[in-house]
């Protein structure tokens, strides 16, 4: 296990779980991608990959008249995701740090996020964080946050050396709706779970974003 930078003041589990309590008692668990960098400027967009915007295939539209196929809207989606891999490649191209999500075990409330990280950050450091909700259809949050400690992981919550708490900052009220309402569900999903054994976590249409 990679050991901290001495300038990284890690917590003990003690005040660790102390720091957790400031998330709130309503949160959930789950397994998603997500991306987390330093905070190099006030826009969340400078490290982490673009949001991607879905391509809406909707199979009801198969055996439509081609008039009724939303062809302009799924030539504006192919156009955007075209525009997503240009940037990244031209980032990658000029030497800049790009960051891609990647699943990661959290625990989530509407007011901060605890997650796995190959890297501890001091308290108070700002972060970006972008988050893809396992909802139905497809939802990805972008915001900031400021942690309140890191780490050393003790295995439980996947392969990642360091836990991380953070607080989100200028979350938006529409992401931060989308939040709610997916901590919603998934709270329903987990007591439903206790009933009647778990299940592994997946996106449905029960999942609103």
């Amino acid at each position: 296990m990679p050991e901290a930078p001495p300038e990284v003041t890690l917590c003990d589990r003690e005040t660790f779980e102390g720091l957790k309590k400031e998330m709130g008692p309503f949160f959930v668990s789950d397994v998603f991608p997500i991306a987390h960098d330093s905070a190099r400027s006030e826009s969340p967009d400078e490290t982490l990959v673009p949001r991607r915007r879905i391509l809406p295939v909707y199979p009801s539209s198969w055996g439509s008249r081609e008039e009724q196929v939303p062809w302009l809207f799924l030539f504006q989606s192919l156009d955007e995701r075209l525009n997503q891999m240009m940037t990244v490649l031209g980032k990658v191209s000029r030497g800049e740090t790009v960051v891609f999500p990647r699943p990661s075990c959290v625990q989530i409330s509407g007011t901060g996020l605890l997650f796995g990280s190959h890297r501890p950050y001091e308290p108070d450091e700002r972060i970006v964080l972008l988050l893809d909700l396992p909802v139905f259809p497809p939802v990805e949050i972008q915001t900031a946050g400021r942690v309140l400690g890191s780490m050393k992981g003790d295995g439980k919550g996947g392969n990642d050396p360091y836990c991380v708490v953070a607080l989100f900052e200028k979350m938006s009220p529409r992401f931060q709706d989308q939040l709610v309402q997916y901590i919603v569900v998934r709270q329903r999903e987990e007591i439903q779970d206790v009933r009647s054994g778990p299940s592994p976590p997946v996106a449905s249409k029960s999942r609103i974003g």
